[in-house]
C-alpha cells in the first residue's frame, strides 16, 4: 500500500508533481503586481532592519560574554572586527561566525516571508508546509539521511582533491571539549539558518513563481537557479553545484508536500562542510570553483541522492508513517492508495 500510493501518476516522472499540495492553493492574489511589488520593496526593508537589529543583538551579547562589556561601542567594534576576521582557527570566532550570519538570516526571513504574509492573508505555516502541523520527524529524516547520502562524497571530494588542508573541526580548537562545543554549535546554529533559506527559497519564492506557472519543472529549475544566484558565488562550478542543490531541495518540497525534508537535508551540508570541509568565514578565501568532469559527476550524484532520500520517504511505508507524512500530502499518490491510507 506504502509504494503504490507514492507512486508517481503515469503524466510522466516531474509532470505528477503538478498536483503538489504544497502550492495547491495559490490563486490569483498572488499574481496581483502591487501585492507583489509591497512584499518585495516592504520585505527587504522589514527584514533587513530585522536582521540588523539581530546581528547587533548578537554582537552585544558577545561583547558582554567575552568580559567586554564595560568598554560600550568599543567592545561591540571588537566583536564585529572577530566577526570579520574570524578564519575557523579560534573557537571563540568561530562561535561568533556561526551565530551571528544565522541570527540576521533568520530574523531577515521572519520579516520578509512575515510581511508577505500579511500581505497575501496567510499563515506563516504556508510557507513551511501544507500539512495540519510541521512534520519535525520529516525535518530529522531529511538530516539523518542527507548525512549518510553526502558523507560519501564529501570523503571522495576529499580523495581526489590535491587539496590537503585539515578538517575545521581539527583545527578550531586543541582540546576535546572545544571541538565537542564546536560540533553543538554548529547543529544548533545551522539548523534554523538552512530553515530559513527553504523557507524563503522552497517556501515563499517557489509559491510566489506557482502563482504565474504550476509546471514543476520551471518551478524546480527557477528556483534552484534563485538559490545558487543568491549565494553570490558565479564562478562556474560552485554556482551549479548550488543550482543542482536547490533543484533537489525543490523536487523534495513539491513532492512530500512542505519544506521539512529539504531543511533537513540543507542543514546537513551546512553542517557536514563546516565539519569537515571549509569553516565558515565572511572571508573570500576559497579559489573560484571550475567546473570539471569529477564536479559535475559529484553534483548529480548529489542531485540522484536528493531525489532517492525523497522517494524513499514517499514510497517505503515504514519510513513515511514515522516521518507523519501522510499519502494525501504526497505528489503523485494514486487515488485509491490515497483512500486506504
Amino acid at each position: 500500500m506504502g509504494k503504490a500510493g507514492a507512486t508517481m501518476s503515469g503524466q510522466g516522472f516531474l509532470a505528477g508533481l503538478a498536483g503538489s499540495v504544497f502550492v495547491a492553493d495559490v490563486d490569483a492574489a498572488e499574481r496581483d503586481p502591487a501585492r507583489i511589488a509591497a512584499t518585495v520593496v516592504g520585505g527587504l526593508v522589514v527584514g533587513a532592519i530585522a536582521a540588523f537589529a539581530a546581528l547587533i543583538l548578537v554582537l552585544v551579547a558577545w561583547t558582554v560574554a567575552s568580559g567586554h562589556g564595560s568598554e560600550g561601542v568599543r567592545g561591540i567594534g571588537r566583536a564585529a572586527l572577530s566577526l570579520r576576521d574570524a578564519d575557523g582557527r579560534d573557537l571563540g570566532a568561530a562561535l561568533l561566525v556561526l551565530t551571528a550570519p544565522a541570527a540576521s538570516n533568520v530574523a531577515f526571513v521572519l520579516g520578509f516571508v512575515g510581511l508577505a504574509a500579511l500581505v497575501f492573508r496567510r499563515r506563516f505555516k504556508d510557507y513551511v508546509t501544507a500539512a495540519p502541523r510541521v512534520r519535525w520527524r520529516l525535518l530529522l529524516a531529511g538530516l539523518v539521511l542527507s548525512v549518510i547520502a553526502i558523507t560519501p562524497l564529501m570523503v571522495m571530494d576529499r580523495l581526489i582533491s590535491a587539496d590537503a588542508t585539515p578538517f575545521p573541526l581539527t583545527v578550531v580548537s586543541p582540546g576535546l571539549a572545544g571541538r565537542a562545543i564546536y560540533v553543538a554549535a554548529a547543529i544548533f546554529l545551522l539548523m534554523p539558518a538552512a530553515a530559513a533559506e527553504e523557507i524563503l527559497i522552497r517556501g515563499w519564492l517557489l509559491r510566489q513563481f506557482a502563482a504565474f506557472t504550476k509546471r514543476p519543472g520551471v518551478l524546480i529549475v527557477a528556483t534552484g537557479i534563485a538559490f545558487s544566484a543568491l549565494h553570490g558565488d558565479f564562478s562556474p562550478g560552485a554556482f551549479l553545484t548550488r543550482a543542482l542543490m536547490g533543484a533537489g531541495f525543490a523536487y523534495m518540497t513539491l513532492r512530500l508536500g512542505g519544506v521539512e525534508c529539504s531543511i533537513g537535508a540543507h542543514a546537513a551540508n551546512n553542517i557536514l562542510i563546516v565539519l569537515f570541509v571549509e569553516p565558515l568565514t565572511l572571508k573570500n578565501v576559497a579559489a573560484p570553483s571550475k567546473l570539471t568532469t569529477g564536479s559535475l559527476a559529484e553534483d548529480l550524484m548529489l542531485i540522484a541522492g536528493y531525489i532517492i532520500i525523497t522517494e524513499a520517504v514517499a514510497r517505503i511505508e515504514p519510513l513515511r508513517r514515522w516521518a507523519g507524512v501522510r499519502l494525501d500530502e504526497i505528489a503523485g499518490a494514486s487515488q485509491n492508495a490515497v483512500r486506504s491510507g
